[in-house]
């Protein structure tokens, strides 16, 4: 099943491009690549050993993949056109994987931190402990700050502001409200001691948010 859906989203944003070149055809295998793991990943999840972890309804978790395979249809889309085979990377290029690197690194540094805490699936572990170490140090959350910056700077490195648009008005906003229902939960099982976690790190965005 997981297979069947990786390939659909990789033709879907394949088609979206009309397979027009090297960079609709990486946009698509980023996209069967990216939806396979997540399926893959939130499986093992589902099935896994019972009482580990409180499991909770996840709309915003099961949008979120879906979201960001509209930013990658969407860049592919913006490189369509015939003329637009193949182009120099030039700046862009070169700016945008430098923060897909940079999201990448943050994502990693993120996981090794919270170890056993890190899942697919919103979930409280019954011994669950907060993470103040690598990331975690400033940010509540910089799994997700290193997903928006694989988003932007994807859409940035294939040069579509239609990726930037759906990344800002689609990816980002279904991210908050996980990233709230995730806070609940937390605050719920944790109390005071999540509140006062909360209340000493950023949320997404160094000195901004």
């Amino acid at each position: 099943m997981e297979f069947l859906r990786g390939a659909a989203a990789g033709a879907l944003v394949g088609f979206a491009g009309n397979w027009n070149g090297p960079t609709v055809i990486i946009l698509a295998i980023v996209a069967a690549l990216v939806i396979f793991d997540l399926g893959r990943r939130d499986r093992a999840e589902q099935i896994g050993p019972a009482g580990v972890a409180a499991l909770t309804f996840d709309p915003w978790g099961r949008a979120m993949p879906v979201a960001f395979l509209a930013v990658l249809a969407a860049g592919a889309f913006d490189n369509r056109a015939p003329e637009l085979y193949w182009r120099h990377p030039g700046l862009f290029g070169v700016v945008g994987f430098a923060m897909i690197m940079a999201g990448v690194a943050l994502r990693q540094s993120a996981s090794q931190a919270l170890g056993r805490h890190f899942t697919v699936v919103l979930s409280v572990l019954d011994d669950h402990e907060l993470i103040a170490t690598g990331p975690y140090r400033w940010l509540r959350h910089p799994n997700y700050a290193g997903l928006l910056l694989v988003a932007i700077g994807t859409a940035t490195m294939v040069r579509s502001p239609l990726a930037i648009g759906v990344t800002l008005v689609t990816w980002l906003p279904i991210a908050l409200l996980r990233i709230h229902a995730e806070e609940r939960a937390l605050q719920d099982r944790l109390g005071d001691a999540f509140v006062e976690y909360r209340r000493q790190r950023w949320c997404l965005v160094p000195w901004l948010y």
